[in-house]
């Protein structure tokens, strides 16, 4: 009997030590400098092709913008939207491990699949996704010189995906069907991947005349769009940005957006939280995603989404990307404050915001971030405001990646709790303690018996 108390004393024991603070949370580094350009350059094939592509203007070097990037193995992915002439590629890569400064970008997946004019290749890519299964998603709105006086729309937009695992970096292009998306207006900007129920996209479209969320299901190859004015437009008191002694207005609509951990509703069901804010705004939104799923919410005119949207609050400043982390944790930029900020989404926006970078020489116009598999964030700067006034100069830095560790990796790896929880789980570690506390429980009275 005495073996059986003590038993049950060690197990209570154990249990109790399952139950103890985890250990700190992985110490956070300072963002820093890891590349920076004052021009973009390209692996050309040989010299005599870039200086055919400068002498024909297919290569204009102060026209090239890096807006999007993410994260896959070895490689960071870049994209650089066609908004003026002179971008040669539109999606290239550059090593997750610098070896210089400045490195010159391979265009991806080929020279030839970022060939302007030819609808089998990507003609202006402003972002992309990598999901937790190597399936890259591409926005290519198909539509090129879009801050030029007469853009083109050379191609439909379109949604391309390219398995990455296959190491075959085959092209499957998913055109948008016409009644979802104007070809002649649309901005496709940027996207959410939700690995659920057959795969969706969360798509912000910007459109000056139209602007929403398209909604694509990867099962079915069936898309959507849903629309609500006063959440994904633009707001006159938004529009004017001043970033160290430059002003400019931008009256641009839904821009970022960010998806949130699965969490159980009431009715016990998986959803999960769609974040999403104008350019031109100082808001933060939130919506369902099983709400954006309902695709006869499309159907139903501007109005249908208004009961479903919550105002979370004031940011400081207008935000252009931001990116969730996997335990919820959403990181994004303060333009007019050469900030970046962070926000656990289990506090309230209003009092949970919280600056960990500022920075006026280094940090201009933050864009988008990505998430590594070692626990770094990184984060586009592109001095956007300089771009679109004309005012880039080859003699300055114009574009920086910055990283920090902060011990985060991406939301398309978070929690998937449609998956059974195993044995040792978090259902069964919490049992833990009260199967313990039984045993001693039951010996205790055995004894005294």
């Amino acid at each position: 009997m005495l073996a059986l108390l003590l038993f049950a004393a060690v197990a209570l024991a154990a249990a109790q030590n399952d139950t103890l603070p985890r250990p700190p949370a992985p110490r956070r580094e300072q963002f820093r400098v890891i590349y920076e350009w004052n021009v973009i350059d390209f692996e050309w094939k040989s010299p005599e092709d870039r200086e055919a592509y400068l002498n024909t203007s297919r290569y204009i070097p102060q026209n090239v913008l890096i807006s999007g990037i993410n994260f896959y193995q070895d490689d960071l992915f870049l994209t650089m939207p066609r908004m003026l002439d002179g971008v040669p590629a539109t999606l290239a890569t550059i090593p997750v491990a610098p070896s210089d400064t400045a490195p010159k970008l391979r265009p991806f997946p080929s020279w030839s699949q970022n060939t302007v004019g030819d609808c089998n290749a990507l003609q202006f890519v402003q972002n992309i996704e990598i999901d937790k299964n190597g399936l890259m998603w591409i926005l290519d709105n198909g539509r090129v010189g879009t801050l030029t006086q007469n853009p083109d729309a050379k191609c439909p937009p379109s949604l391309v995906l390219i398995d990455l695992k296959s190491g075959k970096n085959e092209m499957e292009r998913i055109p948008f069907s016409p009644d979802t998306v104007n070809p002649n207006t649309t901005y496709l900007n940027d996207l959410v991947v939700d690995n659920r129920d057959g795969d969706y996209a969360y798509i912000t479209d910007n459109s000056a005349v139209d602007p929403g969320i398209i909604v694509f299901r990867r099962s079915d190859k069936k898309s959507w769009k849903v629309r609500d004015t006063q959440s994904m437009s633009s707001v006159a008191e938004a529009t004017l940005f001043r970033i160290n002694g430059t002003s400019v207005e931008l009256p641009v609509n839904i821009d970022g957006i960010a998806l949130g951990p699965q969490y159980r509703n009431e009715e016990g069901k998986v959803d999960r939280k769609v974040y999403y804010c104008p350019l031109s705004s100082y808001h933060l939104y939130a919506i369902n995603a099983s709400v954006l799923q309902n695709e006869s919410l499309g159907q139903q005119g501007k109005g249908a989404l208004r009961p479903y949207v919550v105002d979370l609050g004031y940011k400081a400043s207008q935000t252009d990307g931001m990116k969730m982390d996997s335990t919820g944790v959403l990181f994004y930029g303060l333009i007019g404050n050469s900030t970046i900020a962070e926000w656990n989404t289990t506090v309230d926006f209003r009092v949970g915001q919280r600056t960990i970078a500022r920075d006026p020489n280094y940090i201009q116009w933050v864009d988008r971030f990505t998430f590594d598999n070692k626990g770094n964030v990184y984060v586009v700067i592109n001095r956007l405001y300089n771009f679109v006034k004309n005012l880039v100069s080859v003699n300055e830095v114009n574009y920086r990646i910055l990283k920090s560790h902060t011990g985060s990796k991406s939301y398309v790896l978070s929690e998937d709790l449609s998956e059974p929880t195993s044995a040792t789980g978090p259902q069964s570690a919490a049992a833990a303690p009260a199967l313990a506390s039984s045993l001693l429980l039951l010996a205790m009275a055995q004894l005294l018996a």
